[in-house]
Order: C-alpha cells, then sequence, then structure tokens
C-alpha cells in the first residue's frame, strides 16, 4: 500500500535526519539570520515537520509558530516540544492564501526540502508570496533548496538504506533534468512491540529550482534583495554545492 509522505515516515523522520547534523543547522540558520539583521521578535516555520528546525528559536525568539500540512509529522513535533511555552504548532496548507492573516514575524523559514517539494511555479509562487505577507519590513525569509548536482549524482538511481533503532529505511528515486522533477519511494520496515516488523511505502516528488528562476520567483513575490550560500557555510555555492541556502528581503 503507498502511503502519503511523512505519515509512516514520521515515526523515524528525526533519526534519519541525524545525519544533517539538525543541531548545527540550527546554529546556522540563527546565525545567518543575525547576519542579515535579526535582532528578535517572532519566528515563522513552514513546513515545519516534527519541528527540527522550529525548535532551536524557542530559546532566542518572543514566539515561534511552527505550519505543516502533514497530523503526523505535527504530533511528533508537540511531543517534542517539551517545556518551551512559546512555541506553537498548527495544521494549515502552506501556500494557502490569507495563511496567518494579520500577524507578522521577523524570520519565517523552509527548511529540509519544503521548497522543492513544491513540484508547480505556481504552488511555489503562492508559498514566496505568503512568506512576503508575512514578514516585517526588516524581515527576512530564509529557505534551502536542494541542487541539481545532489539530483543528478546522489538521488538518481542510487538506492540509500540507514538502518536506525526501530527499523530501517531504503530512499530509491530517479531524477530526470528535462522536466526537473525526481520522484522516489521511501520504503520503511518498523518494529511493532510484538517483535514483527511492518513495511510501509510512501512515494515523494520534488522539483529542481535554479538559482536563476528563484531569484526571478523571489522577484515576483516582492523580494528584492536575494542573498545565495552554500549551506552551513557563508560561502557562495560551487557547481559541487548538494544544498542552497537563500536569504530574501523586501
Amino acid at each position: 500500500m503507498i502511503r502519503l509522505p511523512y505519515t509512516a515516515f514520521a515515526r523515524v523522520y528525526d533519526r534519519w535526519c541525524a545525519d544533517l547534523e539538525p543541531a548545527r543547522w540550527g546554529r546556522y540558520n540563527v546565525a545567518l539570520a543575525r547576519r542579515h539583521g535579526f535582532t528578535g521578535g517572532r519566528i515563522l516555520d513552514l513546513g515545519c515537520g516534527t519541528g527540527l528546525s522550529t525548535r532551536p528559536w524557542a530559546r532566542i525568539a518572543e514566539a515561534v509558530i511552527g505550519v505543516d500540512c502533514s497530523t503526523s509529522m505535527l504530533r511528533l513535533a508537540r511531543l517534542l516540544r517539551g517545556r518551551a511555552h512559546n512555541v506553537r504548532y498548527l495544521k494549515a496548507d502552506i501556500t494557502a492564501p490569507g495563511l496567518l492573516r494579520g500577524e507578522t514575524f521577523g524570520v519565517v523559514l523552509a527548511n529540509f526540502d519544503v521548497i522543492n517539494y513544491q513540484t508547480s511555479e505556481r504552488s511555489l509562487l503562492r508559498l514566496f508570496r505568503n512568506a512576503r505577507r508575512l514578514l516585517t519590513p526588516a524581515g527576512c525569509f530564509l529557505f534551502d533548496a536542494v541542487t541539481e548536482h545532489a539530483y543528478r549524482r546522489l538521488l538518481n538511481g542510487v538506492p540509500v538504506f540507514q538502518r536506525l533503532p526501530g527499523g530501517a529505511v531504503l530512499l530509491e528515486g530517479r531524477y530526470r533534468a528535462r522536466p526537473g522533477l525526481w520522484q522516489g519511494e521511501i520504503t520503511l520496515l518498523l518494529a511493532e512491540r510484538d517483535g514483527h516488523y511492518r513495511a510501509a511505502v510512501e512515494r515523494h516528488r520534488q522539483r529542481y529550482y535554479s538559482p536563476a528562476r528563484l531569484r526571478t520567483l523571489l522577484r515576483a513575490a516582492g523580494f528584492m534583495r536575494c542573498h545565495f550560500y552554500a549551506t552551513l557555510t557563508f560561502r557562495p555555492p560551487g557547481p559541487r554545492t548538494e544544498r542552497l541556502t537563500i536569504v530574501a528581503r523586501p
């Protein structure tokens, strides 16, 4: 049975992401936002998932809101929130017009492939317009995107298997350069209390966006200043960069 993305996968998602060093990623996001003028205020995390990119802001922000459409991911986010009483989570479509109408934030985030999961430019432009509308005049929109190098070299016909506490994950996918689409399946083996394993399969689709195309769509949404970095650095991206981090400002 094929499941929707981030349903069964939610159960092992944080352990799967351990290699991405989420704590380091959180420190990097904070440092990058400060580099672009953030001094405090409210934070919005679009596509927050289990809260990996949301929680690092709890100690320095007035309030943090995470938004996601996956019930399974949000259930875990709320369990992992701990004593961070200034963090709350909302189930909603992050591309929906009118999202959080009337509210503003000093930083808007979209991390861990959220941009690439928007497989149409129309959907991505709606997300960008929401981010622009929800920013304070001096705020910044901080997001990442997978590069074509990563899709071609790392995610194209090369199975990725990871054994995890409580199960195992197999990722398989193919990238088609002409439409710029990556399609893959995540197969999960999840340990049950009776000692048996349950199998689940999720189908995922992503789209590659070139830096030039991202810049064009950002400008269409009202972002006039865009800065591109190789993720987890303050350096410009190169031909072998696997992931970009972009800071966009009005």
